[in-house]
């Protein structure tokens, strides 16, 4: 079985997974963002900024599953965080306010 696509296990404290199961949850969330880009509105999915960070956390999930519990659970609640509102925009949940 491809690990690269399976889902690491829930648990109630992020910092609970292993180095592997770190690993396998950044791909997937990266995974997740890429998809979502196509589906966001005014081009903000396709933005090049969203791009090189894409590619950056692709470059650096070792390092970064490597990080300690407290800046691993940081940057995992930032990238959900950014997921969340990735799937907001793209199933035109989320208004914008001017």
């Amino acid at each position: 079985m491809n690990r690269s696509r399976q889902s690491a296990p829930i648990t109630a404290d992020p910092s609970d997974l292993g180095f592997v199961d770190r690993q396998i949850a950044l791909r997937q969330i990266v995974d997740d963002l890429r998809n979502l880009r196509g589906g966001a509105p005014d081009d903000f999915g396709r933005s090049p900024a969203l791009d090189r960070l894409l590619s950056m956390i692709s470059a650096s999930v070792i390092p970064i599953a490597k990080a300690d519990d407290e800046d691993w659970e940081i940057i995992l609640m930032e990238l959900l965080e950014l997921r969340a509102t990735m799937t907001r925009l793209a199933t035109g949940v989320a208004e914008t306010s001017h």
